[in-house]
């Protein structure tokens, strides 16, 4: 079983107009609702690939009951705790012309410090019971900057590999934690590391520095240039090429490069241990996760990948090892 923890998730509202002017009138081509938030699309593509997940999330007022009512009739399992206010709506507006996509994320509800401690009480109490748990996602008014950083630690003395995926703050932090596998893209790894990236050599470097920082699994998403990868045991850097296709939509992507990646690795529980043989999974499931990825983003509105995509576009990822 696979923990998601999203602690700012949302209802995504997706929107498409020809143009969008500010001061007038539009009328919308059409309308999709989405449970959204990092942790919760990691989930959905789990669900679709046919692994197994429980989501941790924080709800509140009727958009949280609509968000939990969603989960539900998508299959997911939720675990979720109430808070004050009302979940989120985060508004991802489509336009023709220009073709392009425009976010307006809302910032969520404030959450106080018993809330924080039940929800990690409830990840918690999982223990050993978790194949992995996956913390994801911007941090809701009144979160410490630290949280994830604190669970980290404690799942870690429960052997439960985490996964983390934010930013700012919370990425640095956590990465101090020491977390099994990390996904910055560039931006966000410049960020970290305090420098610009403007090429290739600069990101190979770039991920084996954060490699160098305790983390075991270090992939940087590039987007549309698929995404590098780097492990602690192994000396090489991978380059993992998507296809070329038409974009709709990239939200989500990375989430479904998350998901997808830990499908392949913990899906049989079998993992190698060393060597070769270790090797070619680590591959085997970075080369899913990255097809998961593009498959998203063929997708209208947060829709995410489909199943029959995703084995489609999988034997068309190129993997090059660059060092």
């Amino acid at each position: 079983m696979i923990a998601t923890v999203t602690l700012n998730p949302s209802l995504d509202e997706w929107v498409e107009v020809p143009t969008l002017r500010t001061g007038v009138l539009h009328r919308a081509r059409s309308f999709a609702r989405y449970p959204g938030g990092k942790g919760i699309n990691v989930s959905r593509v789990i669900h679709e690939l046919g692994g197994r997940s429980v989501a941790y999330a924080f709800t509140g007022g009727g958009d949280g009951q609509m968000l939990r009512h969603a989960l539900a009739r998508l299959g997911i399992t939720g675990v979720f705790v109430s808070v004050h206010g009302a979940t989120r709506n985060n508004y991802k507006i489509l336009t023709t012309r220009p073709r392009a996509l425009t976010e307006i994320n809302t910032p969520g509800p404030r959450v106080r410090a018993g809330d924080v401690r039940r929800l990690g009480r409830a990840l918690l109490g999982r223990g050993r019971r978790l194949a992995c748990a996956t913390l994801c996602g911007s941090l809701p008014p009144g979160a410490s900057a630290g949280v994830y950083a604190q669970w980290i630690r404690m799942l870690r003395a429960r052997r439960v590999p985490v996964v983390l995926d934010t930013s700012g703050a919370a990425l640095r932090l956590g990465v101090a934690a020491r977390p099994f596998l990390i996904k910055p893209n560039r931006q966000e790894a410049e960020e970290l590391l305090g420098r610009r990236l403007p090429g290739r050599a600069a990101l190979i470097e770039a991920a084996r520095a954060l490699v160098a920082r305790g983390v075991e699994v270090v992939i940087l998403s590039l987007g549309a240039e698929g995404a590098l990868l780097a492990c602690a045991r192994e000396r090489a850097v991978w380059w993992a090429r998507p296809p070329r296709v038409r974009v709709n939509s990239g939200v989500g992507a990375g989430d479904s490069l998350v998901a997808g990646f830990l499908v392949g690795w913990l899906g049989a529980s079998r993992a190698p241990a060393e060597g070769a043989a270790r090797r070619a999974w680590l591959l085997q499931a970075f080369r899913l996760g990255v097809a998961c990825g593009t498959a998203t983003v063929i997708t209208p509105g947060t829709e995410l990948c489909h199943r029959k995509d995703v084995r489609r576009l999988l034997p068309r990822v190129h993997i090059t090892q660059l060092v």
